[in-house]
């Protein structure tokens, strides 16, 4: 019998894009062989375009099929060593591949590579598809006309590539009513991104420790909603494992992970470590109950890295408002009192300006906005009618530029809303 010893393929993960990977055969000159591969996600085969004799027809285009191929029987020739490749096609969700080796004739395999009549991969070889990192905005105000959000497209998280996307937002923002001032400049803590977890148990004693059935993402320091739950709570702590009541004292705080059984992604039943454990809140919440959803929200880069993986970098961050320009619509003598054609965007505040030909050295502030007739301002005027008068610090059109740079698109797709209420006051 003609002995078959080695198969050798790269068994590093794969982009979600056509990919090429070269296999060898290793065995005895005159050994022979087929192969088999089929995917995971529906158990279908490789087409083996090389099975078609392009003398004859024409190749099919690699792809995977329900009807049963292998490769047409192959003999390794004197070199000890049959050389091809496998070309597996693009993929939109995520796969992997598994590779059946099937001596044929008078030919069979080492017991260094099987002690079965057939070789079978042990893993999968893994195809991840892109993953995805929108970019949008969070806000309260129905009156906020939001612009398009930014999708950035790359590399699933396992796939090492090195590679980074640049690119600039150019956020124009308009309110269909009212107005906004600039509350402060953003950060990159300023995009945020929520995600749920589910509760493990009916609890009514140290309510400040909540049991999670997976706490896998969770950062210290993200906010936590839900029932029972006040405003402006964020995680203190987290644990691995369930605290023992009964078991802990203030001073040695005891915590048990179990251990569960589960199925991997090679289809095999493996004990494992249980993914769920106990969060501290920094303030007790009013109730625990089984199997309820809770809330949490990650702010910035750390949180995101934590979460799944998703790494990016924020620069020249800046948020300005335009000021409102419109004209007179009466002539002012030596009053407060100015009568103008729109006071769209205005707002009665210290620090909103009016100035223009004829407004007095020192800009006058905003005292009262009469919607659509006029304002009142700090100091007396004389304007002429007609004339074009700015009022700067509040107005109805906003810009918001960054330059952002993914590093690292995450095992999962990530949308981060930059939370505009932390940055622009609306009303």
């Amino acid at each position: 019998m003609k002995k078959i010893n080695k198969i050798i393929i790269d068994n590093s993960p794969m982009k979600a894009t056509q990919t090429i990977k070269q296999y060898s055969i290793e065995g005895e000159p005159g050994a022979m062989f087929g192969l088999r591969v089929v995917n995971k996600s529906s158990s279908h085969f490789y087409n083996f375009p090389e099975n078609t004799d392009s003398n004859f027809a024409t190749p099919p285009i690699p792809a995977f099929a329900a009807t049963p191929v292998e490769l047409n029987t192959k003999t390794i020739d004197d070199s000890g060593v049959y050389s091809s490749f496998i070309s597996f096609p693009a993929i939109t969700g995520n796969d992997g591949y598994r590779i059946f080796l099937l001596p044929k004739g008078n030919t069979e395999l080492s017991t260094n590579l099987s002690f079965e009549k057939n070789y079978e991969s042990p893993e999968f070889i893994k195809q991840y598809s892109n993953t995805v990192v929108t970019f949008s905005l969070l806000h309260s105000s129905a009156a906020v006309v939001e612009p398009s959000n930014i999708v950035s497209t790359g590399a699933n998280h396992f796939i090492s590539t090195g590679a980074k996307n640049s690119f600039s937002i150019n956020w124009d923002l308009t309110l269909s009513s009212s107005q906004c001032v600039i509350a402060r400049q953003p950060n990159s803590s300023d995009f945020e991104f929520t995600f749920n977890r589910v509760t493990r148990r009916t609890k009514t004693t140290s309510l400040d420790k909540f049991e999670l059935t997976d706490v896998s993402g969770l950062s210290v320091g993200m906010g936590v909603s839900g029932t029972g739950i006040d405003n402006g709570v964020t995680i203190a702590s987290i644990k691995t494992g369930y605290y023992d009541e009964t078991n802990s004292t203030a001073r040695n705080p005891v915590y048990i992970t179990p251990t569960v059984l589960e199925t991997d992604e090679n289809n095999k039943l493996v004990a494992v470590s249980d993914v769920g454990g106990t969060i501290t809140l920094s303030t007790a919440a009013a109730s625990q109950v089984a199997n309820r959803s809770i809330t949490f929200t990650g702010k910035g880069v750390l949180h995101a890295k934590k979460y799944n993986n998703t790494d990016f970098q924020i620069n020249n961050f800046a948020l300005t408002i335009e000021p409102v320009r419109t004209t007179t619509d009466v002539a002012v003598s030596n009053s407060t009192t100015i009568p103008i054609t729109s006071t769209n965007g205005i707002k009665a505040a210290d620090t909103v300006l009016m100035s223009g030909i004829g407004v007095t050295a020192t800009a006058p502030h905003v005292d009262t906005v009469n919607s659509g007739a006029s304002v009142v301002v700090s100091s007396a005027q004389t304007i002429e009618n007609g004339q074009t008068v700015t009022f700067t610090g509040s107005s109805r059109s906003a810009n918001i530029k960054l330059d952002v740079e993914v590093l690292n698109h995450g095992k999962s797709p990530l949308t981060l809303k930059l939370n505009l209420d932390n940055i622009l006051t609306v009303g």
